[in-house]
């Protein structure tokens, strides 16, 4: 609401303005409530919103250069849903600019006082802030500073304000030390890059943050740590859990990484329903601010009109634009000590909220003559179709297999940091599923996740909704979880009566492949080719085993072959089937005849291939060794480590990255053995490109293949659960795709985000 001016004294005037009453204020500089000094009125739509700058501070000529810069900027910008400039000196002893007054509340204080927006009201916000935005981005200008503070509600809709003067004030705040000046909650990635990058997309994902904040009343970056806000932004991490579900992909769009998969402000008034209501739906407690707010300024015009002064309103604190994190200091710098791995927010903010403070708020004129920026520029604002100068990515056209695809090497190679393998229209997402383990395969559409007893749920890849679950037969399968099968477009399960066949878009019953003759339970699987290799256990007659190998196509069954012990976890690679009998020896059985073509005398608890060099690697060994065997006769070659707890990851380079008992990082040189580099580190680990990907109970972490020389190389994935999840108490099974990360956590809930 308004503050009474100071009573007792006389008016004050800027330029040709008679002060009235205060709105706010900020660091640099103050706003209040204005009338033509000639022409006093109690009218609110005849009033201007006069900004000046504290008169206690220095303004030097490059502020005024910038602020003359500023207006012709702002002057540029029109529209409905504009608040028009309408007369400013840049001359003045202290620079002011006044704009046209809009009687009625922030988006900012309407939702900390009445609460989050209905629907309706989330689409109609939406549709008139899109149309602005691109009336301002067609002649050439960008807002930067879109936030709900900056957003005033009127009787006929929302108004953006803040154009043009918001850059050259908060660049003189910069003669403030340690002064953080911005809005990092509602900032998009491109701010923490540079001016230069801000391109009109940057302006959407603004938008995006405010429509979810409007929407949940809490915005989608929110901490209390300011760091935190800047990390989850650089990554586009987005919690939109209040958001309702028929706004969330809209908003989701909006907030993705790339500015190139963003929609226009064109395009977005048209996803959010386009077309101008006749009556703003704006629910009651909008409407009764509105009423507070145009009763107040005509109290005010009617006193000034009437020569007796000011109004005696009652002084109210003015109100605190919303802001998920408020500071009035740099953070202090994040310590590293004793080689101990850090947390990946200091190192982010250490230049973020630096890039922040010279980057945030005000309007910019994009580059009028089609020059294309350098190296340092960030993307162009002119390229066909997305305006950002960035192409389009491709999309995910195959199925990527769990545990790194054939062999189990724990690798998703260059597929997992390019592009190409990420799903259409993909963006972070958190799903709640049935508690449970289980590994999880990729198709272009649908993310299928294994659990316990033959149950598996099929999550919507480009956003994690559910689709389809399959409930386990847990009165009568002790069956842990196994590999699902992703063939075409059908997910096979493997249950104790056999192999079913679901639709993977429906999870529609297509059918069982059953268990073979005989009393056998099955103890796992393995995908290669389409072929579904499978060993099983004899339920009543204890030492023996089948393993068997099913064209999952047709449905054929290839062969079976009989075995003289318990099998563990089969891995099939390099045209072989190494199965683990025990802990004492393994079985080598050709993949196309089922013939057994070699016999080893180590015991494994897992195998991994590594078919370029035609090793296996043995791990979950009693005695915590990793032995390399050779592929063809499963002879020991060398021991590569001790005390291992995890089975290790091998990249086609033959680097290996594995956890030892202590929970550390080792890389070894598969060749020659030797040990590469080493780091803190989690419970699993995996390799995606040139980066190794170390997993426990908080998230992901991500280091450089090659070693790391200093803690910017090292970044951080950490899901952000609802705030009434449990905390993962382990850490869960990865998948990387398209530089994405999908994540099963054991409790409950399946994560995905960008891979660090």
């Amino acid at each position: 609401m308004l503050e009474a001016l100071p009573t007792g004294q006389p008016a004050r005037l800027v330029g040709p303005y008679r002060l009235l009453a205060r709105l706010g204020a900020g660091g640099m500089g103050e706003v209040h409530l204005a009338c033509r000094a000639d022409r006093p009125t109690a009218d609110p739509y005849g009033m201007v919103a006069v900004k000046t700058v504290r008169e206690d501070l220095e303004v030097d000529g490059d502020f005024r250069t910038r602020f003359r810069r500023e207006i012709v900027a702002a002057r540029t910008v029109d529209g409905p849903g504009v608040a028009r400039l309408v007369d400013a000196d840049a001359d003045a002893p202290s620079p002011w600019l006044a704009t046209e007054y809009v009687p009625g509340p922030s988006l900012a204080e309407a939702v900390v006082r009445s609460g989050a927006l209905p629907v309706a009201a989330v689409r109609a916000l939406g549709v008139a802030l899109a149309g602005a935005l691109a009336d301002v981005h067609a002649v050439q200008v960008l807002h930067r500073d879109l936030k709900p503070a900056n957003v005033l509600l009127g009787a006929t809709g929302p108004k953006l304000i803040d154009f043009g003067i918001a850059q050259a004030f908060e660049a003189t705040a910069l003669t403030s030390t340690g002064l953080v000046v911005g809005s990092p909650g509602f900032m998009s990635p491109e701010h923490l890059v540079g001016s230069r990058a801000v391109v009109p997309a940057s302006d959407v994902f603004c938008l995006g943050a405010v429509l979810a904040f409007a929407a949940s009343g809490r915005g989608p970056f929110h901490d209390d740590e300011m760091a935190a806000v800047i990390y989850r932004i650089s990554r586009a991490e987005a919690e939109l859990g209040g958001v309702p579900e028929e706004l969330r992909p809209v908003v989701e769009r909006c907030l993705r990484l790339d500015p190139a998969e963003r929609p226009s402000a064109a395009e977005l008034a048209g996803l959010l329903g386009g077309g101008a209501p006749e009556v703003f739906p704006w629910p009651g407690g909008v409407l009764s601010l509105l009423a507070e707010y145009g009763e107040a300024a005509r109290q005010v015009g009617e006193a000034a009109a009437s020569g007796t002064g000011v109004a005696d309103l009652p002084t109210l604190a003015p109100v605190v634009p919303y802001s998920p994190t408020a500071m009035t200091a740099r953070p202090p710098a994040d310590p590293v000590a004793g080689g101990e791995r850090r947390r990946p927010w200091g190192a982010v903010v250490a230049g973020a909220v630096a890039v922040a403070v010279l980057a945030t708020a005000g309007v910019v004129l994009l580059n009028r003559t089609d020059e294309r920026a350098g190296p340092s520029g960030g993307p162009s604002a002119g390229a066909p179709g997305t305006g950002t100068g960035t192409a389009a990515p491709a999309t995910l056209s195959r199925v990527v297999l769990p545990y790194g695809g054939t062999g189990r090497t724990g690798d998703f190679g260059t597929a997992g940091t390019d592009r190409a393998y990420r799903p259409a229209g993909w963006s972070p997402w958190t799903t709640k599923v049935e508690p449970g383990t289980g590994a999880c395969a990729l198709s272009p559409k649908v993310l299928v996740c294994a659990g316990t007893g033959g149950s598996a749920v099929g999550l919507r890849a480009s956003d994690g909704k559910q689709l389809w679950a399959v409930p386990g037969r847990r009165d009568t399968s002790p069956v842990g979880p196994m590999y699902p099968a992703v063939v075409d477009d059908t997910v096979y399960l493997t249950d104790l009566d056999g192999i079913h066949a679901y639709g993977l878009a429906d999870g529609g019953e297509r059918g069982v492949i059953p268990v073979p003759d005989g009393d056998w339970a099955v103890k796992s699987t393995d995908l290669v080719d389409g072929v579904l290799y499978s060993a099983y256990f004899g339920a009543r007659e204890d030492g023996k085993g089948l393993v068997t190998a099913v064209r999952l196509k047709d449905r054929t069954t290839l062969w079976r072959t009989p075995l003289d012990g318990v099998p563990e976890q089969l891995v099939a690679g390099a045209g072989t089937v190494l199965v683990p009998l025990g802990m004492d020896r393994v079985l080598a059985v050709d993949g196309r005849s089922g013939e057994v073509v070699a016999r080893g005398r180590e015991g494994c608890g897992t195998l991994t291939v590594h078919a370029k060099s035609g090793s296996v690697l043995c791990a979950g060994r009693a005695d915590g060794d990793v032995i390399v065997l050779d592929a063809r006769t499963l002879k020991a070659r060398r021991t590569l480590a001790h005390g291992v707890t995890t089975r290790p990851a091998v990249r086609a380079d033959g680097l290996v990255a594995l956890i030892d008992d202590g929970g550390t990082l080792v890389t070894y040189d598969l060749g020659s053995g030797r040990e590469r580099w080493r780091a803190p580190s989690g419970e699993q680990v995996y390799l995606a490109g040139d980066r190794v990907l170390a997993v426990d109970s908080e998230g992901v972490t991500s280091y450089p293949a090659a070693g790391s020389s200093s803690v910017d190389d090292v970044k951080d994935y950490q899901p952000n659960p609802p705030d009434d999840f449990p905390a993962p108490t382990h850490a869960g099974e990865v998948l990387a795709a398209g530089g994405a990360v999908f994540l099963r956590l054991p409790d409950g809930l399946v994560v995905s985000g960008y891979l660090p």
